[in-house]
């Protein structure tokens, strides 16, 4: 069975101080809002079960290290790779006793992308939280996250002590209270599901083992409700500084997420890669996009092509290129950090800075069969973290 709470209720549960509920042994699930600030519960995560199947673990990490040899940034972002490549061990550890659910998580070439695409954000988080000196401990919003792997591999990389949660937002999710997932849900064993009896002597669910709770959270960008929502139950309510990641967002929903990050003084840290293009329709509606103080023409940017599961439909994509960079430039201007001034702009990186924070454009090469979208952006409102706007110039590699 499964268990979740409700909006309103998860609203009281943030408001009252730091205290926390816990997790009874019985319980099999947390959902959408489920959003507890249990700190005790990571800090005793159930152990991972010791049932060997295939590979041993040192053949498992062995043959995974040379499968990401070659790999775009593989030796820019060195540390990130090798703390990752535990993290997938850890994964399998986790789920060991469980191949159905281990196959569906472990795609090799879906997990290999994942990463390619995330390593430059994953060595900026770890920066910044690795850099705090300061008691309060953030939560980690991932936005439209799909199975949530960005956050899977921060809960493993990042210190408990200073991380209290994780937000996987994706419409894909269940409601709270969902009994049973439908067809159109994304599935979510890997966070709730029951560890098999033949792992362990209780009821328990693999959301216990992770080193930072993992929690959903079903929210349609699109639907302006949603943000509303959130802000009223979620950004009102959370005490200490929250995060927003938004990896390869498509259409729109780069927009939404730059929004998040104006509208809520409490997100500090705010890091966008934007993917496809927005469709013709806004065109064809003559919409004019605005975030922030920034507003520009839709028929900018917008284009007819788009992705059905991993068939492209529309011109060729090296075409969409310069549309793209258009788009990406606009999402730049409109992050809103206060009156901005140039600090520094070349090929590779744009920098503004002000009294309020800081935020840099940066074109990092992970993406070299047909893809364009290589462009990352980050923000910070102040107190700024040296350490992570001083760091040498990084640009990814891409290895022959």
């Amino acid at each position: 069975m499964f268990h979740g709470i409700s909006l309103a209720l998860l609203g009281t549960l943030l408001a009252s101080t730091s205290s926390a509920f816990t997790i009874r042994p019985t319980q099999t699930h947390r959902t959408m809002t489920s959003l507890d600030t249990s700190t005790s519960l990571n800090a005793q995560a159930h152990p991972l079960p010791a049932i060997n199947i295939g590979f041993t673990d040192d053949e498992f990490q062995t043959w995974l290290t040379s499968e990401l040899q070659n790999v775009p940034g593989r030796t820019t972002y060195s540390k990130v790779y090798e703390d990752s490549i535990q993290a997938i061990v850890n994964w399998r550890k986790r789920y060991r006793g469980n191949p159905r659910l281990w196959k569906q998580i472990f795609k090799k070439e879906r997990v290999i992308k994942e990463l390619i695409e995330a390593a430059p954000i994953i060595h900026s988080v770890q920066t910044l939280i690795e850099s705090n000196t300061n008691d309060e401990k953030f939560t980690i919003m991932d936005l439209c996250c799909g199975k949530g792997y960005l956050s899977m591999f921060l809960s493993e990389l990042l210190p408990q002590e200073k991380v209290d949660k994780f937000i996987l937002v994706d419409k894909a999710w269940a409601m709270c209270n969902t009994k049973e997932l439908k067809p159109h849900h994304m599935n979510w064993d890997h966070i709730y599901g029951t560890i098999p009896e033949a792992a362990t002597n209780e009821q328990e669910t693999y959301f216990t083992t992770w080193p930072i709770p993992l929690h959903t959270s079903k929210q349609d960008l699109k639907q302006s409700v949603n943000p509303r929502q959130m802000k009223k139950y979620i950004f009102d309510r959370t005490e200490g500084p929250i995060v927003i990641l938004a990896i390869h967002l498509c259409g729109t929903l780069s927009l939404k997420a730059v929004d998040l990050f104006n509208n809520h003084e409490n997100v500090k840290f705010f890091a966008l890669k934007p993917c496809c293009l927005p469709g013709m329709v806004h065109a064809a509606r003559d919409d004019i996009f605005k975030i922030g103080q920034h507003e520009f023409d839709s028929k900018e940017v917008c284009s007819n092509g788009k992705f059905n599961k991993k068939d492209w439909s529309g011109p060729p994509r090296w075409h969409l290129e310069p549309k793209f960079n258009v788009w990406a430039n606009h999402l730049f201007q409109g992050i809103d950090v206060g009156q901005m001034n140039l600090v520094s702009e070349d090929e590779d990186k744009i920098v503004y800075a002000a009294e309020d924070g800081r935020k840099e454009k940066r074109q990092i090469t992970i993406q070299v069969q047909g893809g364009y979208q290589n462009t990352y952006m980050l923000a910070q409102r102040s107190p700024l973290t040296s350490q992570l706007w001083e760091q040498e110039k990084i640009s990814g590699d891409v290895q022959a």
